[in-house]
């Protein structure tokens, strides 16, 4: 699509969306950091004030991610391992970091469609984790927002 074409809504729409995704990426790499030193989240959240994509990110959303993830862990980790065909133990901390905080969203935004959690979630996956990290993320997700969002994820499968 031409720029020309785009209309206001969709031009803002745009930089919302940026700021959403790089709300996430940070919210990846605070929680990341989280989990593999267990630095104070005031430390962590100073380090993520000088990341280079700060000033482009939904300061809001990126603060109610990372919080949301470190100070309510465990609670997401008892709701997502029925759906893990593996112990937490055994997640990379990517795969870990990236469940946490898509388990946030899901709980905390239900105004925003599943499926955009879930495919930022393995965006966020395919570029900083493993190989085939995207698709564990996929399936364990899929089935955690099914049993989350029954109605919804019930509408959307039938609508394709």
């Amino acid at each position: 699509m031409n720029e020309e074409l785009l209309t206001s809504a969709e031009e803002d729409r745009a930089p919302r969306r940026q700021r959403r995704r790089l709300a996430r990426e940070l919210a990846l790499k605070g929680t990341y950091q989280w989990l593999l030193s267990d630095n104070p989240l005031a430390q962590i959240e100073a380090q993520l004030a000088h990341d280079e994509d700060f000033p482009g990110a939904d300061h809001e959303l990126m603060l109610e991610l990372l919080r949301g993830a470190v100070s309510r862990a465990d609670l997401w980790r008892a709701e997502l391992t029925p759906f893990l065909r593996r112990r937490v133990e055994e997640l990379s901390p990517v795969e870990h970091a990236v469940l946490l905080i898509a388990a946030v969203e899901l709980h905390a935004h239900p105004e925003t469609a599943y499926k955009v959690i879930l495919n930022e979630a393995i965006e966020l996956t395919k570029r900083y984790g493993g190989t085939d990290g995207h698709k564990f993320i996929n399936g364990v997700l899929d089935k955690y927002a099914a049993a989350l969002r029954p109605d919804e994820v019930r509408s959307a499968r039938k609508s394709h």
